[in-house]
């Protein structure tokens, strides 16, 4: 069980507890730099198995946020180290699942899903995470009253190993639309801002995000878990056994009910955080923009499914593709200023932070209207060209808006993103998106330009939900 020489391997769980760890806590950092030390102390072949591994998901985590070279980007070296930490844990899988369970197997099952989820198959994530939640109520990692007799660090570091389970199962949950493991009234932890903390110990503010000037602070570790919440309403409301048997009312209120909390959600977050700014704000610490870019996408995401007003939709893009033409009205749903504003900030974010690193892969998801999974390493990003979609059916429907300037600047430079990604994709969905998307761009400019009307000129018909088809 080698390990790189002590020096590099410092240098990798800084970095690590200085970007995944100081956002996603999994390891309690005094104690998983004692582990480090004692590992070391050991010959190759004395070395627990689980410290090993352990050591190597957090290398393997910490190579995906190496900063970047300026001229190059990160090189396929550190792409193939990643790998090779990984490689190195799943050798030993077996006796991480299988041997006595401790917190730390759990915490090295946890970090191998948040590498997996990247993926190009989602599979072994989907398995991994439902094998690692079964581990963790073995140990009660969801009940409260299983760690009351715990000290404050142990009982504090438990709860966020399953709150950091619990964003992955849900996450993956609905971008697979397959259930997740974890049941929310099986949840009986205190959330991430209940935790307790101590006057002697530096973790305290573990999942916590400050501006560069100091003056304002978010917990993103809390906002994660909320947001994580909501996935799971929004997969019961779309996708569960239980959605099937509802009526179209039943259905309207659900979405109704999971517009409000995505609402709620995004008020609660400050305004140095949102998207169109929090690079800006925390410019000090660039990883950050990566980890806001998730958040954001995720929050784009559920609200456009929930909207039915996706980039993967084939009644909402056929709608947008017949508008363009002139011969169907455009739909559109409820709250559609918020979500045309949540698209257009979001796109501003993505454009900056953009990353062809797998840790940023799985923002390259994308959804089929069938509800499969189109697994493209580089193919077009589902928030991503969801803004897209968004942006486009806005200045279509409504060229003299306030921001058709940066609207139509954000839709180039999406489109010539999408060019490029296509060319190593053979998706004929995505295609025909595009070519959609082409069209409907070409009518605006020519809307703009003064020569071209449609037979609704800037009519739409808003917040009309009912006339379209029930999920």
């Amino acid at each position: 069980m080698k390990l790189p020489p002590l020096h590099q391997a410092m240098a990798m769980v800084g970095i690590y507890l200085n970007t995944y760890n100081s956002v996603l806590p999994l390891f309690h950092a005094d104690t998983l730099l004692r582990l480090v030390g004692e590992c070391y102390a050991r010959q190759p072949r004395q070395r627990d198995p689980v410290v090993w591994a352990a050591i190597n998901v957090v290398f393997a985590l910490a190579c995906q946020q190496v900063p970047e070279n300026p001229r190059n980007g990160r090189s396929q070296h550190q792409t193939d180290q990643t790998t090779e930490y990984l490689n190195k844990v799943q050798s030993i899988i077996s006796t991480v699942m299988l041997g006595e369970t401790h917190l730390l197997n759990i915490q090295v099952l946890v970090g191998m899903v948040m590498l997996l989820q990247t993926a190009h198959d989602l599979t072994p994530s989907l398995l991994l995470i439902s094998a690692t939640m079964r581990l963790a109520h073995k140990l009660g990692l969801h009940s409260h009253a299983a760690s009351t007799h715990l000290d404050p660090v142990e009982r504090r570091q438990r709860a966020r190993v399953i709150w950091i389970a619990y964003i992955l199962d849900k996450d993956l949950s609905l971008r697979t639309q397959q259930p997740s493991v974890q049941l929310d009234d099986d949840m009986d932890v205190e959330l991430p801002s209940s935790l307790p903390t101590t006057n002697d110990d530096n973790d305290n503010t573990a999942g916590i995000v400050v501006t560069a000037d100091g003056n304002a602070r978010m917990n993103y570790f809390l906002a994660r878990v909320k947001l994580a919440k909501i996935e799971g309403r929004v997969y019961d409301s779309l996708y569960s056994t239980r959605a099937v048997n509802r009526s179209f009312e039943e259905l309207r209120n659900a979405r109704e009910s999971v517009v409000s909390a995505l609402d709620e959600w995004r008020a609660s977050i400050p305004l140095e955080f949102s998207a169109s700014i929090v690079t800006s704000s925390t410019s000090n610490k660039p990883a950050n923009g990566g980890f806001f870019c998730v958040l954001h996408a995720t929050s784009l995401q559920c609200m456009a499914l929930v909207s039915r007003a996706h980039a993967w939709d084939r009644q909402w893009v056929s709608g947008l593709r017949n508008h363009s033409r002139g011969i169907q009205m455009l739909q559109l749903p409820p709250a559609w200023d918020t979500i045309v504003h949540q698209a257009r900030n979001y796109m501003l974010l993505f454009r900056e932070v953009w990353s062809r690193d797998a840790w940023f892969r799985w923002l390259a998801i994308t959804y089929h209207n069938d509800g499969t999974i189109v697994d493209n390493n580089r193919m077009t990003s589902c928030p991503y060209t969801t803004a897209l979609v968004l942006l486009t059916a806005n200045t279509l429907g409504n060229p003299s808006h306030n921001n058709t300037q940066l609207d139509v600047e954000l839709i180039d430079s999406a489109l010539l993103w999408l060019n490029e990604a296509m060319r190593e994709s053979q998706s004929d969905e995505a295609r025909a998106l595009r070519e959609t998307c082409v069209e409907a761009v070409r009518t605006v400019k020519q809307k703009l330009a003064g020569d071209f009307t449609t037979p609704f000129g800037n009519y739409w018909l808003l917040n009309h939900p009912d006339s379209l088809e029930p999920f």
